[in-house]
């Protein structure tokens, strides 16, 4: 395809805002420009190379005046069975070729306001036809070889006792760690290749590097059977990153990119590694390229009458990752199920299975320790004074919380544990400070005690004593209920608002008045609390605060 070129003699290609004003039908008419631009625009049958063609206007494919076979502006190529429009198609193409560096999927699909899969399908395609496009590349002259492993990173344990070396896993033993192995002609092409180990990759370099070039390695022992074929310079990097001798520097810019990539898509999937270390090699030497002539590119590529090997990937056709082997041939390979996998192999040959990590929402009841009122209180070193939360468990034998109205949601099942049902729960960096103050504190500290006094007022529950001493006797009389009713539970854990939020989505808890689900209960609640106090707690001595002696500064 040519460009007109302007005064200033630089081409001007189709840019996204180009393609982007386009009606369909003259993005259709450009598309058949790059499609048929090997026979000068005019549709030509792909099975006899005859351009007499008769043109149906409301299908919009064509007939063969010379084999009577129907055919479309996609048949045949990675184009065929596409279901975007041709404007959305080249758009697509159009900013995935014009982006320096990488483009998201995710990114694409919300800025064109299209399907993510059907976006992360076409780019795979696009990645696809470029490492196709490279593969047929042979390499001369001076060639320089390196490669960087990618995956298989194992996420170390939390605790320092309890974490492993995992450097020293035998040929990195990970199944998802592999190396990519690129060999970058000087002010040439770039070609890419995923092995096992780096010096697998052998077979593979004879194939894409012509005889007696001038090969740059570093000192990896697995290329210095090839110094018979080609005149072999090895750097070693423990002392120098460049000599006038040999130099890798170009070839290592790659690497750098596809950190690049790893970081901009988050996530880069084992299967498609070659495909996105040859979109990484083809942005490489993109940025030499005229303005639009990547673009260019992709569509000529596209083009080529071949079927895509990701084609039927809606069906459930996912596509494997070939892997070279020292042997010079080439195994799929594809992840290991998540069930029963060996996630990696330790130094001392013990499988370890894979665990799959697990939110918050699905953990929050495990690790949990339990312990009665009266247990706590005769012995609170039993529970650690860190970080965590806690909850609370009655057994309703008095009726008071029967009594008070609640009632069971369907969408909100009530905590049980040991016959006892989850009435409370907090959150706090000082576990046994805060249980304490719940069991054997006062109102003024605990909204807890507050609220099963009000329910007791409400009942008419609360103990008769003189006015100076109602306050203490209602006080131990609640304390006493407790040591008696209820069941401590605690969890010592890190990020203790948002455990307790979970808690709170995924649980009743009738005595959180302040929660993320309110319902009429708890607005009840309110109004039993507000009677208390006005009644009962308003006739109290009032309490002076302790006063807090401060050091002047």
């Amino acid at each position: 395809m040519e460009f007109p070129v302007d005064d200033s003699g630089q081409a001007l290609a189709l840019m996204p805002f180009d393609v982007a004003t386009w009606t369909e039908e003259e993005a259709r008419v450009q598309f058949q420009r790059f499609r048929w631009s090997e026979h000068g625009g005019r549709p030509t049958c792909g099975h006899c190379g005859s351009d007499a063609v008769n043109t149906h206007k409301r299908r919009r494919i064509y007939k063969c005046k010379n084999c009577f076979r129907q055919f479309s502006d996609t048949s045949g190529t990675p184009w065929a069975y596409r279901k975007l429009g041709f404007r959305k198609l080249m758009l697509v193409i159009s900013v995935f070729a014009d982006n320096r560096q990488a483009v998201p999927a995710r990114t694409l699909a919300r800025q064109l306001r299209l399907n993510y899969k059907t976006v992360l399908l076409w780019v795979h395609k696009l990645r696809e036809a470029i490492a196709h496009h490279a593969s047929l590349q042979q390499l001369s002259g001076d060639v320089e070889v390196d490669a960087s492993y990618h995956g298989g990173n194992v996420r170390p344990k939390n605790v320092k006792k309890t974490q492993k070396d995992l450097r020293k896993i035998p040929y990195r033993a990970n199944d998802r760690a592999f190396a990519v192995v690129g060999a970058r002609q000087r002010d040439g092409s770039i070609r890419t290749c995923v092995v096992k180990e780096e010096a697998h990759a052998r077979p593979f370099l004879c194939e894409a590097i012509a005889p007696g070039a001038n090969v740059f390695t570093d000192m990896e022992s697995g290329f210095k059977p090839m110094r018979g074929r080609y005149c072999l310079f090895q750097i070693n990097h423990k002392l120098a990153y460049y000599t006038p001798e040999a130099c890798t520097n170009a070839i290592e810019t790659l690497w750098a990119l596809m950190r690049v990539l790893g970081r901009t898509h988050r996530h880069i999937a084992q299967n498609y590694l070659d495909l996105y270390a040859a979109e990484a090699a083809w942005t490489l030497l993109k940025g030499k390229k005229a303005v639009g002539q990547a673009f260019a590119e992709l569509m000529a590529w596209m083009s080529k009458p071949r079927r895509s090997p990701l084609a039927g990937y809606f069906q459930g056709r996912k596509r494997s990752l070939p892997v070279h082997r020292a042997d010079g041939t080439i195994a799929m390979w594809k992840p290991a199920p998540r069930r029963g996998r060996a996630d990696f192999i330790d130094k001392d040959g013990k499988v370890v299975e894979f665990k799959p990590r697990r939110t918050r929402d699905k953990t929050w009841r495990e690790e949990w320790n339990f312990l009665s009122a009266e247990a706590f209180l005769n012995e609170p070193t039993a529970v650690p004074n860190g970080p965590g939360v806690y909850a609370f468990f009655a057994r309703d034998e008095t009726g008071m919380l029967t009594a008070s109205g609640y009632v069971e949601q369907p969408n909100l099942p009530l905590w049980l544990h040991d016959g006892a049902a989850h009435i409370y729960t907090g959150e706090t960096f000082g576990i046994r400070g805060r249980l304490l103050e719940h069991v054997r504190g006062s109102i003024r500290g605990s909204p807890l005690r507050e609220t099963l006094l009000a329910l007791q007022f409400d009942q008419g529950l609360l103990p008769v004593a003189p006015a100076e001493e109602h306050r203490a006797v209602v006080e131990e009389n609640l304390t006493e209920w407790m040591r008696d009713n209820v069941v401590i539970g605690f969890k010592s854990c890190g990020y203790v608002r948002d455990m307790e939020r979970i808690i709170l989505t995924a649980t009743a808890s009738p005595m959180n008045l302040v929660r993320p689900n309110a319902n009429d209960y708890t607005k009840g609640l309110h109004e039993r609390r507000r009677r208390f106090r006005d009644q009962v707690v308003a006739t109290w001595p009032a309490v002076t605060a302790r006063a807090i002696t401060r050091r002047r500064r």
